[in-house]
């Protein structure tokens, strides 16, 4: 009898344990899990992709007037622009300006950079389809929002993103050429511009080309942010990074922070002691933008903390600040969350709390 009650006991036991081993293992997926939303359904048939540089290369030599006029038929708001204000060529008389224009899509280094651009990207088709993805999701949470045309080009390393005014719609232009990864050694470009720094230049690949276009758009969206405490300029990224979150949602963190792997795991274990940092040096409501810059900012190191701490350390708190603020606000959508202006509130409403690791 006592055998039996022993053996009873212990298959209960065991019962009791794998339960609670499932509903440790299921809350613990739920509270981590990312609801990505089913955007299948969503019509793109206005999403629009163009080459531009390729088409730039492809211009025909023998009439170069006419291969201009006809670029300027089809791509009328990015076509002067490339030209006169990206490349700045002399365009005070025509004949000249049509010379620059054959002059620059036949010189070696051009040609050889433009060579180096198909053998990374191909056809572009990566590129592209990376874009609609994200695209996708931008119209499922924006729907009343227009989609801006894409178009790549070469700047010769003058110009990774920009937005501007496509006649009927915004345009992104994208320079693939400031996403060649380890196809180009950029800190040899130009070893004095900060640009070309070895923190800044590992996100010149691919992997960020749809961060980096979004960016502008979500920017956009959210206006300029005028406030020069550091409370609102840190959710104010903090939103613009939740919300490329949303719209990138099988991007990896590190690509949405720009955080070397190393860097992302340095923030997330020592959050707490980020967040205490920032409290106990009374710098949420600092104004002089020299004692923040650096926390909101890309830089390799934040001031004050251990030498592994990255720089973007309030951006990064920021972002956790939202996610917990959306979390109370389940019925919040990403445009009221950019409406919502008092960023005090926000932080209070929050309730955030780092967790102790």
């Amino acid at each position: 009898m006592d055998n039996s009650y022993s053996i009873m006991n212990a298959i209960l036991m065991r019962i009791i344990y794998f339960l609670i081993l499932l509903v440790s293992i299921f809350s613990c997926q739920t509270e981590s899990a990312e609801v990505i939303p089913d955007v299948g359904h969503i019509d793109m048939s206005d999403f629009s992709f163009v080459r531009y540089d390729t088409e730039v290369s492809n211009m025909d030599s023998s009439n170069i007037e006419e291969a201009y006029a006809d670029l300027m038929a089809r791509y009328p708001g990015l076509t002067e622009l490339y030209f006169k204000r990206l490349l700045n060529l002399p365009s005070e008389n025509q004949d000249t300006f049509y010379n620059w224009i054959d002059n620059f899509k036949k010189e070696k280094r051009i040609v050889d950079l433009q060579d180096k651009i198909d053998q990374v990207f191909g056809d572009g088709k990566s590129v592209k389809k990376d874009l609609l993805k994200a695209a996708s999701y931008f119209k499922h949470y924006f729907p009343d929002k227009e989609l801006p045309r894409f178009y790549t080009y070469l700047t010769e390393y003058g110009y990774q993103c920009i937005i501007f005014d496509d006649i009927t719609k915004d345009g992104i232009g994208i320079g693939l050429d400031m996403f060649l990864g380890d196809a180009v050694s950029y800190k040899d470009i130009d070893p004095t511009n900060p640009a070309f720094s070895d923190y800044i230049v590992r996100t010149y690949n691919q992997d960020h080309i749809s961060k980096k276009a979004f960016e502008i758009i979500v920017t956009d969206l959210m206006g300029q942010n005028r406030s020069k405490r550091l409370l609102d300029q840190m959710l104010y990224n903090g939103k613009k990074l939740y919300i490329l979150n949303k719209i990138l949602p099988e991007v990896s963190d590190t690509v949405i922070m720009e955080y070397a792997t190393e860097d992302w795991d340095w923030v997330n274990e020592n959050e707490m002691q980020i967040w205490n940092f920032f409290t106990e040096e009374n710098l949420l409501y600092e104004t002089n933008h020299l004692k923040v810059n650096k926390y909101l900012n890309v830089s390799p190191h934040s001031p004050g903390m251990p030498k592994e701490a990255p720089g973007r350390t309030a951006n990064f708190i920021a972002w956790k600040i939202i996610d917990a603020f959306m979390q109370r606000h389940p019925d919040y959508s990403l445009q009221q969350l950019i409406d919502y202006k008092d960023n005090q509130k926000i932080l209070e409403l929050s309730r955030y709390k780092p967790k102790r690791r």
